[in-house]
């Protein structure tokens, strides 16, 4: 048997909110089958990095070190230093709030480099360096991230659509915040239209990354970095298929399939961008998973990054009386 771990974060979120005030009726009928008769699981933690991190026996509440296995990942080397992920992002201010907003900027190299001339200038004064080998991903590297050991911070992609007031740098506060203060005052005055702020979050030291034990799956599927990045940081093998056809399969293996692309539209109150997304992956994903559930070729479970893991089991041929799908109702009242 192939046991099969779907991570579906902005699955199940944005329905109570949905369904009670627009009236929404989601779509997605082999995945309704495939939960028909699902058991529940619960972990306490949420979000996808999180989430990931946990089921490799990560406690909760411990610092994720994001940024070391990204950093490896995009600059092909260990990070010299410690360092947090410092990623661009927009935020707009309300009356009583400031939103991340869900779409990351879109940015040239000319203009990454331009304004990490100016922001370094002013943070080599803090022993703290700004590089980047892609336009949306930099990292802040110093001392500074190693003498906090009691910095928490809360992953971007928790913090995409949100008022971040609460999801700030936890640890030396005063310090963090007025940090960001700082380069949010550094960017406005670069005039730059895409960026106004960065997103600290990860912090790693490389003299005290303990491996991830690659005990938990035997291979990463996704086409995004996250898949990409568990598989370098656990040490197995990755795979980036558009279907769960085409994905290179062994019968005995474990596989973690990550399956992200509902988050954005969940967080961007996007319905219908959502429902198209969530259509691609019934076809792709999700009903050749039921057809190799019912055939006992597949264990099939998934999580949508919310504490939550649905355990699907096949519905023996004989029970014909019993429910062969879920329904949307029954998943959220099971949140």
């Amino acid at each position: 048997m192939i046991k099969l771990h779907f991570y579906l974060p902005g699955l199940f979120q944005p329905l109570d909110l949905w369904c009670k005030d627009f009236a929404f009726q989601p779509a997605a009928s082999n995945l309704l089958r495939l939960c028909a008769n699902s058991s529940i699981t619960t972990v306490p933690v949420q979000g996808l990095e999180a989430t990931l991190f946990h089921d490799y026996g990560q406690s909760a509440g411990n610092e994720i070190p994001f940024a070391y296995y990204r950093y490896c990942a995009d600059f092909g080397s260990p990070p010299p230093t410690a360092l947090l992920c410092a990623d661009p992002v927009w935020l707009k201010s309300g009356l009583d709030s400031v939103v991340m907003q869900p779409e990351l900027p879109s940015l040239t190299l000319d203009e990454v480099t331009r304004l990490l001339a100016v922001l370094n200038r002013h943070l080599q004064e803090d022993g703290l360096q700004l590089v980047a080998k892609h336009p949306q991903r930099w990292y802040l590297l110093g001392e500074r991230v190693q003498a906090d050991a009691s910095l928490r911070t809360v992953p971007l992609s928790q913090a995409l659509g949100q008022s971040i007031f609460a999801l700030l740098p936890q640890g030396d506060k005063r310090y963090w915040h007025r940090l960001l203060n700082e380069i949010q005052m550094l960017l406005h005055t670069c005039e730059s239209p895409a960026v106004n702020a960065l997103w600290l979050w990860g912090a790693a030291n490389p003299a005290s990354i303990v491996p991830v034990p690659a005990n938990a799956f035997d291979g990463f599927i996704g086409i995004t970095l996250i898949s990409q990045v568990m598989a370098l940081a656990s040490n197995t093998p990755h795979q980036a298929p558009t279907t769960l056809s085409e994905a290179g399969l062994e019968t005995g293996k474990t596989y973690a399939l990550v399956l992200d692309a509902l988050h954005v539209p969940s967080v961007s109150d996007d319905m219908q961008s959502w429902q198209q997304t969530l259509d691609l992956m019934d076809q792709h994903w999700f009903a050749p998973a039921l057809a190799g559930l019912q055939s006992g070729k597949f264990s099939v479970s998934l999580t949508a990054c919310d504490g939550r893991t649905l355990h699907c089991q096949p519905t023996p041929a004989w029970k014909f009386w019993q429910t062969r799908s879920a329904t949307w109702e029954q998943l959220r009242e099971r949140g």
